[in-house]
């Protein structure tokens, strides 16, 4: 008889695009400093822990540009939260 031996894991990975003429200057800091500011407004959910803050958003090309490894963070719910027309945004799991 085999035996498999493997570990389980139960992250995964996550991204979005949304283009800068989308966002005010408050929302792009909002989400540059997503953690920061959903701990400020206490809306951290019980598994979300500064290790589950989205580890790369940048500007590019006139959009910011998201990923991450662990998505314990739900930056679509945050980005509506904050005001942001999310239909405009892609975001792919």
């Amino acid at each position: 008889m085999k035996i498999k031996q493997d570990f389980v894991t139960n992250s995964s990975s996550s991204s979005f695009i949304v283009k800068l003429s989308d966002l005010t200057e408050l929302q792009k800091y909002q989400i540059l400093n997503h953690y920061e500011v959903a701990k400020e407004k206490g809306w951290l959910n019980e598994y979300c822990s500064e290790g589950d803050a989205w580890s790369d958003i940048e500007e590019k090309d006139g959009e910011l540009i998201g990923s991450t490894y662990m998505d314990n963070f739900d930056m679509e719910e945050f980005m509506e939260k904050i005001g942001v027309n999310v239909t405009k945004a892609r975001f792919d799991d």
